[in-house]
C-alpha cells in the first residue's frame, strides 16, 4: 500500500475502535442503570424491615436517578466525540480562533 492509502486505513481503524469504545461504554450504561432500578425495589425491602427511615428511601431514590442522569450526560459527550458531532459553540469558537491565528502571522 501507498502512504496516503495507510493513513486512511489507519484513521478507519482509529473511528471503528472509537466506536466500538462508544458502543461498550452505550451497553455498560444500560445494564447497569436497569440494575440499579431492579436492585432498588430489594435494598428497600431489605433495610425497611429493620427501619422505616423516609430520608433514607429518598437518599436511596437521589442516588439511583443521579447516576443515570450524570452519567448520561457522559455518555452524550462521549457520543458527540465519536459521531464528530460539533457544537455550534464550540465551531465558532474554532473559526475565531482561525481567523485570530492566520491574522497574527
Amino acid at each position: 500500500m501507498d502512504y496516503p492509502e495507510n493513513i486512511k486505513l489507519r484513521k478507519a481503524h482509529k473511528r471503528v475502535e472509537a466506536l466500538k469504545g462508544f458502543y461498550k461504554h452505550l451497553l455498560v450504561y444500560v445494564i447497569i442503570n436497569v440494575a440499579l432500578f431492579v436492585v432498588r425495589g430489594r435494598v428497600l425491602e431489605f433495610f425497611q424491615i429493620e427501619s422505616n427511615d423516609k430520608n433514607f428511601v429518598e437518599w436511596i431514590d437521589w442516588n439511583i436517578l443521579i447516576v443515570p442522569i450524570f452519567w448520561g450526560i457522559g455518555l452524550l459527550f462521549h457520543a458527540a466525540k465519536v459521531f464528530q458531532y460539533k457544537f455550534p459553540f464550540l465551531k465558532n469558537w474554532e473559526e475565531r480562533q482561525l481567523k485570530k491565528f492566520m491574522k497574527e502571522e
